[in-house]
């Protein structure tokens, strides 16, 4: 049942059933208000019709009466008879009230009365044929109808006096009814109005709703509020439809987003990968042409010859045994991430051949937990970089004060022993601890530290290009590796420097996986 009342189709049929009910009981109105006036109208003139007639009926009762006088018809008889009779019975038994018109009309029923029955007598005195006395009669009944229309002309003026005052009132009472008929209908016509003013905003303030919405909808505002339903039945189907395809649409643009997301994700993390392999593929080669280039090997086997000749070939054979162990350490290990025994065996390696090169005043010192050996891994080759870093820029002296460290500045060579820093020790310390969830590897010296320019160039890495890649060594080698092993995390690696040395920390978590997708 509510849902018959909630029709589309029934409330303009009820809509326009209640304006026709309202405009038929207003045109009731006035047909009862017209019909008042014309029976005002009609009781002014009634009396005036009837005494009209009654001297009509009079006349009319003349030519039987005389034809029967005349010649004794039977017929003028009978329509005597028959006409006295309904004049007898047309005037009415009235109380009379004290107006004048009201009195004579009183005399005029008497004379009525008073000529029917001369009439009356004068027939039985012409069925006697006493002709004296019908004849006398008739003169009298002559006489009695000429008074009779005086008094009915008298009454007539009488009355037409009377009726001026009525007309007046009638006139005041027509103006009063018209006025109430105008306010009536000005009334209802502004009900019928506001009443359709109404149902048409009741039908079409959901549309106009509708088309908002689509407009918002239309600028790509998709999180507007569901439109409220329970106008009529129709339209709650159209605005259940609307709402559906407004949040269909919603979902289909996150998903679309949501997807678009995923795919640029995809593309970083591909072209992520695909730097972070170029850039490990170069510092294997970067490795190779450290460890082996014909610098390193030309001063190695120099040193080797000269250990040679002073000490004898034992020296020289366990001298070149740590050559060939460290080569084949690098040359072996073909793995990105390894434990970090892999790495400090490596290093110490590398310590021996360091310390036989620079044995008066290079300070090699590694401290590492044995218990992290075979529990923690690390990227290759991260620690020995960063020794050499330092053993070939962190003690050399530089005419425009403190060291650059540029790529482009390494030779292989390391600077002479005490150059530039007088006959202080030169010392590189290199400790591996665990400091709650992190494995932390610190690579320290005693040198004359680095432009903190270059530390923010070296730790914030624009970009890699081409260009770049080539450039890309030692300790700007293992910052952009650490950097892509660990996306997300800045503090993987800091450099501290001053006036008394260069310390770089590598932070690892091992509570997390390093990134290798690529």
């Amino acid at each position: 049942m509510a849902e018959f009342h909630r029709s589309f189709r029934i409330q303009i049929l009820l809509s326009i059933f209640g304006v026709f009910l309202i405009l038929a009981l207003s045109t009731a109105y006035i047909l009862v208000c017209s019909q008042r006036l014309q029976k005002i109208s009609e009781n002014s003139f009634k009396q005036e019709r009837f005494i009209k007639s009654l001297q009509e009926d009079l006349e009319a009762l003349q030519t039987p009466l005389m034809e029967y006088l005349s010649t004794r018809s039977s017929n003028a008889l009978a329509s005597i008879l028959i006409d006295t009779q309904l004049l007898r019975q047309k005037i009415p038994g009235r109380v009379i009230t004290g107006d004048k018109a009201d009195l004579k009309e009183r005399e005029l029923y008497s004379l009525v009365f008073n000529y029917l029955n001369l009439a009356e007598q004068a027939m039985e005195e012409k069925r006697g044929r006493n002709i004296s006395a019908y004849t006398m009669l008739s003169e009298e009944m002559t006489g009695l109808m000429g008074y009779i229309n005086n008094e009915i002309d008298a009454i007539s003026t009488v009355r037409f006096r009377n009726q001026l005052d009525a007309y007046e009132q009638f006139l005041a009472e027509s103006g009063t009814i018209q006025l109430w008929n105008f306010l009536f209908l000005i009334s209802v016509s502004l009900f019928v109005i506001v009443l359709l003013f109404l149902s048409i905003s009741h039908f079409t303030n959901p549309l106009l709703r509708l088309s908002a919405m689509a407009q918002e909808l239309s600028a790509g505002n998709f999180g507007i509020s569901d439109m409220e339903a329970g106008v009529n039945e129709e339209m709650d189907r159209v605005i259940k439809a609307f709402n559906n395809m407004k949040n269909d649409i919603r979902s289909n643009i996150e998903e679309i987003r949501w997807q678009e997301n995923i795919k640029q994700e995809y593309m970083r993390e591909k072209m992520r990968n695909m730097k972070m392999e170029g850039l490990v593929r170069h510092m294997e080669i970067y490795a190779l042409q450290a460890q082996m280039n014909p610098h390193f090997l030309f001063n190695t086997i120099n040193t080797g010859m000269q250990l040679a000749i002073v000490e004898g070939a034992d020296r020289t054979g366990e001298y070149m045994d740590y050559m060939a162990r460290l080569f084949r350490h690098i040359i072996r290990n073909k793995e990105i991430i390894v434990p970090l025994r892999h790495e400090i065996q490596g290093l110490d390696y590398f310590f021996y051949i360091l310390k036989v090169r620079f044995p008066s005043d290079l300070n090699l010192t590694l401290e590492c937990d044995q218990t992290l050996l075979d529990t923690c891994k690390v990227p290759v080759s991260i620690l020995q970089p960063l020794v050499e870093n330092c053993v070939i820029h962190a003690f050399r002296a530089a005419s425009g004060g403190r060291d650059s460290r540029a790529p482009a500045a390494d030779t292989g060579e390391p600077p002479a022993a005490g150059a530039g820093t007088g006959e202080k020790t030169r010392n590189v310390a290199v400790r591996v601890f665990r400091e709650e969830q992190y494995l932390v590897l610190s690579v320290e010296d005693n040198g004359r530290g680095m432009d903190r320019e270059l530390v923010e160039r070296l730790l914030h890495p624009q970009s890699l290009d081409e260009s770049s890649v080539s450039r890309v060594m030692g300790l700007e080698n293992v910052i952009q590796r650490l950097y892509f092993f660990y996306p997300g995390d800045m503090d993987v690696v800091r450099i501290k420097t001053g006036p008394e040395g260069t310390a770089v920390i590598i932070s690892i978590d091992t509570e997390k996986e390093p990134c290798l997708a690529f």
